[in-house]
Protein backbone atom coordinates (compact mmCIF):
# COMPACT_ATOMS: atom_id res chain seq x y z
CA UNK A 1 0.00 0.00 0.00
CA UNK A 2 1.35 3.53 -1.07
CA UNK A 3 0.82 5.21 2.43
CA UNK A 4 3.11 8.15 1.06
CA UNK A 5 0.86 9.28 -1.41
CA UNK A 6 -1.86 9.72 0.71
CA UNK A 7 -0.68 12.78 2.71
CA UNK A 8 -1.46 16.24 2.05
CA UNK A 9 0.21 18.15 -0.79
CA UNK A 10 2.23 20.71 2.18
CA UNK A 11 3.96 17.62 3.44
CA UNK A 12 5.25 15.95 0.55
CA UNK A 13 6.40 19.47 -0.96
CA UNK A 14 8.55 19.61 2.47
CA UNK A 15 9.44 16.03 2.15
CA UNK A 16 10.79 16.58 -1.64
CA UNK A 17 12.22 20.07 -0.82
CA UNK A 18 15.32 18.07 1.01
CA UNK A 19 16.04 16.14 -2.28
CA UNK A 20 18.53 17.69 -5.55
CA UNK A 21 16.13 18.69 -8.41
CA UNK A 22 17.44 16.64 -10.38
CA UNK A 23 15.92 13.30 -7.85
CA UNK A 24 12.42 15.29 -7.36
CA UNK A 25 11.44 15.48 -11.04
CA UNK A 26 12.12 12.14 -11.36
CA UNK A 27 8.73 11.51 -9.07
CA UNK A 28 6.62 12.40 -11.63
CA UNK A 29 6.60 9.17 -13.17
CA UNK A 30 5.96 7.45 -10.03
CA UNK A 31 1.76 7.94 -10.27
CA UNK A 32 -0.67 10.37 -11.28
CA UNK A 33 -1.05 11.81 -7.84
CA UNK A 34 2.82 12.59 -8.67
CA UNK A 35 2.60 14.18 -11.89
CA UNK A 36 2.39 17.76 -11.38
CA UNK A 37 3.80 17.85 -8.11
CA UNK A 38 7.48 18.71 -8.48
CA UNK A 39 6.46 22.16 -9.89
CA UNK A 40 5.35 23.18 -6.62
CA UNK A 41 8.45 22.23 -4.89
CA UNK A 42 9.97 25.55 -3.41
CA UNK A 43 13.48 25.45 -3.39
CA UNK A 44 15.55 24.10 -6.38
CA UNK A 45 19.12 22.53 -6.41
CA UNK A 46 21.32 22.56 -9.53
CA UNK A 47 24.98 20.99 -9.47
CA UNK A 48 26.45 20.59 -12.64
CA UNK A 49 28.51 17.96 -11.48
CA UNK A 50 25.92 15.89 -10.70
CA UNK A 51 25.41 15.90 -14.63
CA UNK A 52 28.61 15.47 -15.52
CA UNK A 53 30.72 13.16 -12.93
CA UNK A 54 33.54 12.87 -15.04
CA UNK A 55 35.74 16.06 -16.54
CA UNK A 56 36.46 17.32 -18.69
CA UNK A 57 32.85 18.42 -19.10
CA UNK A 58 31.85 18.91 -23.02
CA UNK A 59 29.73 21.67 -24.45
CA UNK A 60 26.92 18.77 -25.57
CA UNK A 61 26.95 17.89 -21.91
CA UNK A 62 26.58 21.58 -20.80
CA UNK A 63 23.87 22.10 -23.02
CA UNK A 64 22.14 19.39 -21.50
CA UNK A 65 22.04 20.88 -18.12
CA UNK A 66 21.03 24.27 -19.21
CA UNK A 67 18.23 22.70 -20.74
CA UNK A 68 17.58 20.97 -17.24
CA UNK A 69 18.31 24.09 -15.52
CA UNK A 70 15.93 26.58 -18.30
CA UNK A 71 12.78 23.86 -18.03
CA UNK A 72 13.10 23.32 -13.78
CA UNK A 73 12.79 27.15 -13.92
CA UNK A 74 9.85 28.08 -16.07
CA UNK A 75 7.69 24.87 -14.77
CA UNK A 76 8.08 26.24 -11.28
CA UNK A 77 4.25 26.60 -10.48
CA UNK A 78 4.48 27.39 -6.61
CA UNK A 79 3.32 30.74 -5.25
CA UNK A 80 6.84 31.77 -3.91
CA UNK A 81 10.21 30.10 -5.13
CA UNK A 82 12.29 29.72 -1.23
CA UNK A 83 15.35 29.03 -2.57
CA UNK A 84 17.82 28.74 -5.83
CA UNK A 85 21.45 26.86 -4.95
CA UNK A 86 24.11 26.93 -8.45
CA UNK A 87 26.75 25.37 -8.50
CA UNK A 88 29.40 25.72 -11.48
CA UNK A 89 32.05 23.74 -12.03
CA UNK A 90 32.51 23.49 -15.47
CA UNK A 91 32.65 26.02 -18.26
CA UNK A 92 29.34 27.83 -18.47
CA UNK A 93 28.12 31.29 -19.85
CA UNK A 94 27.34 34.41 -18.07
CA UNK A 95 24.32 35.09 -19.76
CA UNK A 96 22.91 31.95 -18.74
CA UNK A 97 23.37 32.55 -15.14
CA UNK A 98 21.81 35.87 -15.60
CA UNK A 99 19.26 34.87 -16.96
CA UNK A 100 18.42 31.28 -14.31
CA UNK A 101 18.58 34.38 -11.62
CA UNK A 102 16.50 36.91 -12.88
CA UNK A 103 13.66 33.89 -13.61
CA UNK A 104 14.03 32.90 -10.06
CA UNK A 105 13.81 36.46 -9.05
CA UNK A 106 10.40 36.84 -11.25
CA UNK A 107 9.23 34.02 -9.35
CA UNK A 108 9.65 35.69 -5.97
CA UNK A 109 13.06 33.95 -4.89
CA UNK A 110 14.09 34.65 -1.58
CA UNK A 111 17.47 32.76 -0.90
CA UNK A 112 20.15 32.41 -3.71
CA UNK A 113 23.37 30.49 -3.22
CA UNK A 114 25.58 31.18 -6.08
CA UNK A 115 29.05 28.99 -6.30
CA UNK A 116 31.74 28.41 -8.48
CA UNK A 117 34.69 25.88 -8.15
CA UNK A 118 38.27 26.63 -7.51
CA UNK A 119 38.88 26.42 -11.41
CA UNK A 120 36.30 29.39 -11.62
CA UNK A 121 37.43 31.06 -8.54
CA UNK A 122 38.69 34.23 -10.27
CA UNK A 123 35.86 35.10 -12.57
CA UNK A 124 33.99 37.95 -11.42
CA UNK A 125 30.64 38.19 -11.34
CA UNK A 126 28.74 39.93 -14.77
CA UNK A 127 27.46 43.67 -13.42
CA UNK A 128 23.93 42.62 -15.11
CA UNK A 129 23.25 40.28 -12.64
CA UNK A 130 23.74 43.32 -9.48
CA UNK A 131 20.14 44.54 -10.36
CA UNK A 132 18.42 40.76 -9.59
CA UNK A 133 19.86 41.33 -6.12
CA UNK A 134 17.67 43.86 -5.18
CA UNK A 135 14.74 42.25 -3.77
CA UNK A 136 16.81 39.14 -2.67
CA UNK A 137 16.42 38.11 1.46
CA UNK A 138 19.45 35.84 1.60
CA UNK A 139 22.33 35.90 -0.24
CA UNK A 140 25.20 33.34 -0.26
CA UNK A 141 28.49 33.95 -2.78
CA UNK A 142 31.45 31.56 -2.46
CA UNK A 143 34.45 31.05 -4.92
CA UNK A 144 33.28 33.90 -6.83
CA UNK A 145 34.61 37.67 -7.83
CA UNK A 146 33.08 40.16 -6.49
CA UNK A 147 32.94 44.20 -8.31
CA UNK A 148 29.67 46.08 -6.71
CA UNK A 149 28.11 49.21 -8.39
CA UNK A 150 27.52 51.65 -7.08
CA UNK A 151 24.03 52.07 -8.37
CA UNK A 152 22.36 48.98 -7.04
CA UNK A 153 20.77 48.79 -3.62
CA UNK A 154 19.94 45.30 -1.96
CA UNK A 155 17.16 46.66 -0.33
CA UNK A 156 15.54 43.58 1.00
CA UNK A 157 18.87 41.74 2.23
CA UNK A 158 18.85 40.60 5.74
CA UNK A 159 21.60 37.86 5.21
CA UNK A 160 24.89 38.16 3.35
CA UNK A 161 27.49 34.99 2.97
CA UNK A 162 30.67 35.70 1.37
CA UNK A 163 32.86 32.89 1.64
CA UNK A 164 36.47 32.43 0.12
CA UNK A 165 35.19 35.78 -2.57
CA UNK A 166 37.47 37.72 -4.07
CA UNK A 167 37.24 41.30 -4.13
CA UNK A 168 37.98 43.52 -6.99
CA UNK A 169 39.77 45.67 -4.59
CA UNK A 170 40.67 46.55 -0.86
CA UNK A 171 37.50 49.18 -0.75
CA UNK A 172 34.93 46.83 -2.60
CA UNK A 173 33.13 46.08 1.10
CA UNK A 174 32.73 49.77 1.63
CA UNK A 175 30.94 50.31 -1.53
CA UNK A 176 28.69 47.12 -0.68
CA UNK A 177 27.61 47.48 2.83
CA UNK A 178 25.84 50.73 2.80
CA UNK A 179 23.61 49.40 0.43
CA UNK A 180 22.27 46.96 2.48
CA UNK A 181 19.58 49.31 5.00
CA UNK A 182 18.09 46.25 6.65
CA UNK A 183 21.58 43.80 6.93
CA UNK A 184 20.62 41.66 9.91
CA UNK A 185 23.73 39.13 9.63
CA UNK A 186 27.06 38.91 7.75
CA UNK A 187 29.47 36.27 7.24
CA UNK A 188 32.79 36.32 5.60
CA UNK A 189 35.29 33.82 5.66
CA UNK A 190 38.58 33.72 3.30
CA UNK A 191 40.91 31.19 2.32
CA UNK A 192 44.09 31.09 4.25
CA UNK A 193 46.28 32.73 1.24
CA UNK A 194 44.55 36.10 1.04
CA UNK A 195 44.77 38.36 -2.50
CA UNK A 196 45.28 41.40 -0.31
CA UNK A 197 44.69 42.96 3.19
CA UNK A 198 41.32 43.77 3.17
CA UNK A 199 39.76 46.62 4.84
CA UNK A 200 36.76 46.37 6.96
CA UNK A 201 34.67 48.77 7.72
CA UNK A 202 31.22 47.96 8.53
CA UNK A 203 28.77 50.72 9.86
CA UNK A 204 25.32 48.91 9.60
CA UNK A 205 22.59 50.16 12.14
CA UNK A 206 20.76 46.84 11.87
CA UNK A 207 23.30 44.28 12.11
CA UNK A 208 22.51 41.63 14.46
CA UNK A 209 24.99 38.87 13.95
CA UNK A 210 28.75 39.25 12.22
CA UNK A 211 31.68 36.54 11.98
CA UNK A 212 34.76 37.52 10.44
CA UNK A 213 36.82 33.90 9.40
CA UNK A 214 39.53 36.26 6.91
CA UNK A 215 42.96 35.35 7.24
CA UNK A 216 44.54 39.24 6.23
CA UNK A 217 42.51 41.92 8.02
CA UNK A 218 44.32 45.37 7.65
CA UNK A 219 42.04 47.27 8.98
CA UNK A 220 38.65 46.54 11.39
CA UNK A 221 36.12 49.51 12.27
CA UNK A 222 32.83 48.57 13.49
CA UNK A 223 29.89 50.86 14.30
CA UNK A 224 27.14 48.30 14.89
CA UNK A 225 24.53 49.47 17.32
CA UNK A 226 22.16 46.39 17.17
CA UNK A 227 24.79 44.05 17.22
CA UNK A 228 24.21 40.65 19.62
CA UNK A 229 27.45 37.78 18.48
CA UNK A 230 30.58 38.81 17.31
CA UNK A 231 32.93 36.44 15.38
CA UNK A 232 36.45 37.88 14.41
CA UNK A 233 39.44 35.18 13.59
CA UNK A 234 42.25 36.57 11.79
CA UNK A 235 45.66 35.05 12.43
CA UNK A 236 47.62 36.63 9.47
CA UNK A 237 49.61 39.27 11.70
CA UNK A 238 48.68 41.87 8.93
CA UNK A 239 46.14 44.02 11.62
CA UNK A 240 47.40 47.14 12.32
CA UNK A 241 44.08 48.59 13.87
CA UNK A 242 40.77 47.60 15.50
CA UNK A 243 38.03 49.50 16.81
CA UNK A 244 34.32 48.84 17.87
CA UNK A 245 32.17 51.34 18.94
CA UNK A 246 28.47 51.98 20.25
CA UNK A 247 28.05 47.97 20.39
CA UNK A 248 25.82 47.79 24.36
CA UNK A 249 24.21 44.63 24.00
CA UNK A 250 26.81 42.31 22.74
CA UNK A 251 25.80 38.52 23.89
CA UNK A 252 28.20 36.43 22.70
CA UNK A 253 32.03 37.42 21.20
CA UNK A 254 34.70 35.05 20.08
CA UNK A 255 37.93 36.61 19.40
CA UNK A 256 40.93 35.19 17.71
CA UNK A 257 42.94 37.84 16.48
CA UNK A 258 46.70 38.51 16.50
CA UNK A 259 46.98 42.48 17.45
CA UNK A 260 49.95 43.95 19.23
CA UNK A 261 47.67 46.13 21.46
CA UNK A 262 44.44 44.77 21.98
CA UNK A 263 43.22 47.33 24.70
CA UNK A 264 41.29 49.27 22.66
CA UNK A 265 39.50 45.89 21.12
CA UNK A 266 38.96 44.29 25.26
CA UNK A 267 37.47 47.48 26.31
CA UNK A 268 34.84 47.47 23.50
CA UNK A 269 33.07 44.12 24.53
CA UNK A 270 32.30 44.86 28.05
CA UNK A 271 28.37 44.76 27.62
CA UNK A 272 28.91 40.86 26.78
CA UNK A 273 27.30 37.73 28.45
CA UNK A 274 29.45 35.16 26.94
CA UNK A 275 32.92 35.93 25.69
CA UNK A 276 35.67 33.51 24.09
CA UNK A 277 39.66 34.85 24.00
CA UNK A 278 42.75 33.84 22.18
CA UNK A 279 44.94 37.27 21.76
CA UNK A 280 48.14 34.80 21.17
CA UNK A 281 51.32 36.42 20.24
CA UNK A 282 50.09 39.75 20.94
CA UNK A 283 51.69 42.51 23.45
CA UNK A 284 48.64 42.18 25.77
CA UNK A 285 47.88 44.99 27.76
CA UNK A 286 44.93 45.40 30.36
CA UNK A 287 42.68 48.69 29.24
CA UNK A 288 42.11 50.44 32.57
CA UNK A 289 38.48 51.04 34.01
CA UNK A 290 37.42 48.07 32.60
CA UNK A 291 34.02 45.95 33.66
CA UNK A 292 32.25 43.12 32.21
CA UNK A 293 29.25 43.31 34.70
CA UNK A 294 27.23 41.12 32.42
CA UNK A 295 29.86 38.43 31.95
CA UNK A 296 28.35 35.11 32.80
CA UNK A 297 30.64 32.48 30.35
CA UNK A 298 34.16 32.78 29.94
CA UNK A 299 36.76 30.70 27.65
CA UNK A 300 40.44 31.44 27.57
CA UNK A 301 43.05 29.99 25.05
CA UNK A 302 46.53 29.47 27.18
CA UNK A 303 48.48 29.60 24.30
CA UNK A 304 50.66 32.54 25.22
CA UNK A 305 52.36 32.90 28.55
CA UNK A 306 50.28 36.09 29.32
CA UNK A 307 47.11 34.78 29.26
CA UNK A 308 47.03 33.65 32.81
CA UNK A 309 47.64 38.19 33.20
CA UNK A 310 44.69 38.94 31.10
CA UNK A 311 42.64 35.90 32.91
CA UNK A 312 42.70 37.20 36.28
CA UNK A 313 42.34 40.58 35.38
CA UNK A 314 38.73 39.74 33.86
CA UNK A 315 38.34 37.22 36.53
CA UNK A 316 38.29 40.69 38.92
CA UNK A 317 36.45 42.35 36.72
CA UNK A 318 33.49 39.72 36.17
CA UNK A 319 31.48 39.92 39.13
CA UNK A 320 28.86 37.72 37.80
CA UNK A 321 30.71 35.15 36.21
CA UNK A 322 29.17 31.48 36.43
CA UNK A 323 30.99 29.28 34.05
CA UNK A 324 35.58 29.29 33.42
CA UNK A 325 36.97 27.40 30.34
CA UNK A 326 40.49 27.26 30.32
CA UNK A 327 41.99 25.36 26.83
CA UNK A 328 45.20 25.57 25.04
CA UNK A 329 43.52 25.26 20.99
CA UNK A 330 46.59 25.91 19.13
CA UNK A 331 49.58 24.66 19.14
CA UNK A 332 52.69 26.16 20.48
CA UNK A 333 55.72 26.03 22.21
CA UNK A 334 55.28 24.82 25.94
CA UNK A 335 54.66 28.11 27.89
CA UNK A 336 54.94 28.59 31.63
CA UNK A 337 52.69 31.65 32.88
CA UNK A 338 53.55 33.39 35.77
CA UNK A 339 51.37 33.27 39.03
CA UNK A 340 50.46 35.86 41.63
CA UNK A 341 48.24 35.69 43.88
CA UNK A 342 45.61 38.30 43.84
CA UNK A 343 45.26 40.94 46.71
CA UNK A 344 41.78 40.57 47.37
CA UNK A 345 39.25 37.25 46.30
CA UNK A 346 37.44 38.13 42.71
CA UNK A 347 33.56 39.00 43.76
CA UNK A 348 33.03 35.86 40.86
CA UNK A 349 34.30 32.96 43.42
CA UNK A 350 32.63 33.82 46.57
CA UNK A 351 29.27 34.75 44.52
CA UNK A 352 28.29 32.76 41.66
CA UNK A 353 30.96 30.90 39.80
CA UNK A 354 29.39 26.86 39.07
CA UNK A 355 31.60 25.67 36.63
CA UNK A 356 35.39 25.43 36.00
CA UNK A 357 36.40 23.17 32.92
CA UNK A 358 40.16 23.01 31.63
CA UNK A 359 41.18 21.19 29.08
CA UNK A 360 44.67 20.38 27.92
CA UNK A 361 45.45 20.53 31.80
CA UNK A 362 49.57 20.04 31.88
CA UNK A 363 49.81 19.96 36.66
CA UNK A 364 52.48 22.71 35.78
CA UNK A 365 52.96 23.89 39.09
CA UNK A 366 51.67 27.61 38.16
CA UNK A 367 48.59 25.92 36.81
CA UNK A 368 48.05 24.11 40.31
CA UNK A 369 47.83 27.22 41.78
CA UNK A 370 45.46 28.69 40.01
CA UNK A 371 42.98 25.65 40.28
CA UNK A 372 43.89 25.45 44.06
CA UNK A 373 43.13 29.02 44.08
CA UNK A 374 39.57 28.98 42.52
CA UNK A 375 38.28 25.63 44.73
CA UNK A 376 39.62 27.43 47.66
CA UNK A 377 37.76 30.36 47.14
CA UNK A 378 34.61 28.96 44.77
CA UNK A 379 31.79 28.35 47.56
CA UNK A 380 29.26 27.87 44.90
CA UNK A 381 31.08 25.75 42.41
CA UNK A 382 29.63 22.78 41.65
CA UNK A 383 31.55 21.08 39.30
CA UNK A 384 35.33 21.05 38.84
CA UNK A 385 36.47 18.90 35.40
CA UNK A 386 40.50 18.86 34.24
CA UNK A 387 41.00 17.07 31.05
CA UNK A 388 45.07 15.94 31.10
CA UNK A 389 47.44 16.65 28.14
CA UNK A 390 49.16 14.06 29.31
CA UNK A 391 48.82 10.75 28.02
CA UNK A 392 50.91 9.22 30.69
CA UNK A 393 48.56 7.24 33.26
CA UNK A 394 50.76 7.29 35.99
CA UNK A 395 51.39 10.70 35.38
CA UNK A 396 47.93 11.66 35.04
CA UNK A 397 47.00 9.67 38.26
CA UNK A 398 49.63 12.01 40.21
CA UNK A 399 48.10 15.01 38.88
CA UNK A 400 44.47 13.59 40.06
CA UNK A 401 45.86 12.68 43.80
CA UNK A 402 47.16 16.37 43.95
CA UNK A 403 44.01 17.89 42.97
CA UNK A 404 42.24 15.78 44.98
CA UNK A 405 43.77 17.03 48.10
CA UNK A 406 43.28 20.61 47.37
CA UNK A 407 40.62 22.11 49.83
CA UNK A 408 37.41 23.01 48.51
CA UNK A 409 35.35 25.34 50.16
CA UNK A 410 32.48 24.39 48.20
CA UNK A 411 30.88 20.71 49.55
CA UNK A 412 28.85 20.14 46.87
CA UNK A 413 31.71 20.00 44.30
CA UNK A 414 32.32 17.40 41.91
CA UNK A 415 35.70 17.01 41.04
CA UNK A 416 36.28 15.22 37.49
CA UNK A 417 39.84 14.47 35.54
CA UNK A 418 40.26 12.34 32.38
Amino acid sequence: MDIISHLPDDVLLKILSFLRTKDVMRTMFLSKRWESLWMFVPRLEFDDTTHFPTPPFTQAGYNIFRQFVDRSLMSFEGQVLQSLYLKLDGPFAYEDVTIWVKTAVKRGLVELKLQYSERCWRLFLPKSLYKSFETIVVLKLEEVGLDFPNLVCLRSLKTLFLKSVIFSSSRSLLRLLPKCPVLEDLYIEHRPIATFSQIFRIEVPTLKRLSLNYDGIYELDIDAQSLKYLYIKDRSRKNSFCEIKNINDLVKVNIEVILRRPEELLHSLTSAEHMRLCLSYSEVVYPVGSCFPRLKHLEVCSCKSEWLYLFMRLLKDSPSLKVIKINQNHNTKIVRPEWYQPRSVPTCLPSSLEILEWDKYRGFEEEKELSTYILKNAICLKKASFIAKSIDDKEKLHMLQKLSFSPRVSSTCELVFT
